[in-house]
């Protein structure tokens, strides 16, 4: 704003300085026509005189001084002995003009100390110069000497101007400015609220997830705690059952199939509880086909049961990827059966494996109504479910989430085009042979 104001200014002060240049060059020619013309009567009375002296010469003067009053305009003769006439009779002594007279200029500028000394206005005063021949009696110079001060009342005004419209300029650019930045203060204010209303709402967000992995933890815990004693029993009962029916081949095989899948309960329990408490996975190269094999394995009853299709479909030969095969199998049982739960019968699940660079995906679709996009972002939060009351908990997908997490991978989850939907475990890949 200040730089605005200054050039307005100085724009305004180079342009009034440029008016009164030009006034004064005006006023100078108007001098210059005039002096001419009262050299041309001079010239004319002097030329049927043999002799005049200085009284002659103020006579003639004043005789030809009618041309404006005394405050405003005089003039003044140069005798060929050198010395400047006043119409008054004095003598004066004006270098300045002298000089200029000799040196056959049409103008010159006279201080406001030198306009006083002839009567006029204390302003810069403005002379009209000329040359005669008077004949006999010599050489003559005139003067018309008239004060500047019409041209100085126009400065003054035009300085008035100036200042008023550098005035007008500020205020306008004060008030322009001013209303610019509350409103800018204003927009600023706003963002800020959006911002910390934004962080406020990140922080809620983030306090609820906190919430739900503590709440996670308690329950891996209290569920590890239950179920431990029921495990017990049904396993110590198992292995009394293997012993008494060492004679029944299928009886011992139903007996041994509790008794392994007891283990693995107690196994996946104690390490997703590891997980909550924030341990790290036990890694080992694993086969993706003999992971997806064994989850396979666990869900094909419940696919049969509920009428849908299981297909396979993987890249043959498939790298090994360094895992801990029990959380991984376990997550790929908990696509399958979500993708179970999301057909109806006669539908179809596909799960297959594929490499591309250093990424090994596991991926799991079905053919039914498909996720929405709204509900995508969210299926990986703990007690998240789109399920029916009493049909789902919403920690399936959030247990794949977090041992994806755990194993440095990701899990997406997206609608597919028509119907239907695609989830993913993404794993990083270290190149090994199988």
């Amino acid at each position: 704003m200040v730089g605005v104001i200054a050039g307005v200014a100085a724009l305004g002060y180079w342009d009034e300085r440029r008016e009164y240049a030009a006034a004064l060059d005006d006023f100078a020619q108007e001098q210059a026509t005039l002096a001419r013309s009262v050299a041309d009567d001079i010239q004319g009375r002097l030329a049927q005189t043999t002799a005049i002296g200085d009284g002659e010469v103020s006579a003639l003067l004043r005789s030809v001084n009618h041309l404006g009053g005394p405050s405003a305009l005089t003039v003044l003769a140069e005798t060929p002995t050198g010395a400047i006439l006043t119409a008054d009779g004095r003598k004066v002594e004006l270098p300045e003009l002298s000089r200029a007279l000799a040196g056959g200029h049409a103008t010159v500028r006279l201080a406001g100390v030198q306009a006083a000394t002839l009567g006029l206005p204390e302003r810069t005063a403005m002379a009209g110069l000329a040359r005669l021949d008077a004949g006999r009696v010599g050489r003559w110079g005139v003067a018309v000497v008239a004060s500047a001060e019409r041209q100085r009342d126009r400065e003054r005004w035009a300085r008035l101007r100036l200042i008023l419209s550098t005035a007008l300029a500020a205020a306008l650019v004060v008030g322009f400015g001013g209303h610019a930045l509350r409103r800018q203060r204003t927009e600023l204010e706003l963002q800020y609220e959006l911002e910390v209303s934004k962080v406020e709402r990140e922080r809620d967000e983030r306090l609820a997830r906190l919430s739900k992995a503590a709440t996670t933890v308690t329950l891996a815990s209290g569920m590890a705690h239950e179920i431990s004693t029921p495990l017990g029993v049904i396993s110590g009962r198992a292995e009394l059952l293997s012993q008494r029916v060492k004679g029944d081949e299928q009886a011992s095989g139903a007996a041994l199939a509790i008794l392994e899948q007891s283990q693995r309960i107690k196994d996946v329990v104690q390490r997703f509880l590891n997980l909550a408490r924030g341990g790290s996975p036990t890694l080992q190269d694993a086969s993706p086909a003999a992971l997806m094999d064994a989850a396979v394995a666990l869900v094909e009853h419940r696919l049969e049961k509920a009428g849908v299709r299981l297909l396979r479909s993987e890249a043959a030969p498939l790298p090994a990827v360094r895992c801990d095969p029990t959380l991984l199998e376990q997550a790929i049982v908990n696509l399958l059966l979500n993708a179970c739960d999301a057909c109806s019968r006669g539908g179809t699940v596909e799960v297959g494996a594929r490499a591309s660079g250093d990424l090994l995906t596991f991926d799991v679709r079905d053919d039914g109504e498909g996720i929405a996009e709204r509900d995508a972002p969210h299926a990986g939060q703990p007690f998240f479910t789109t399920k029916p009351q009493g049909k789902g908990t919403g920690l399936g997908l959030a247990i794949v989430n977090e041992i994806a997490k755990c194993h440095r991978g990701s899990f997406v989850i997206e609608r597919q085009q028509p119907r239907g939907t695609r989830a993913s475990i993404r794993l990083p890949l270290e190149r090994r042979a199988v």
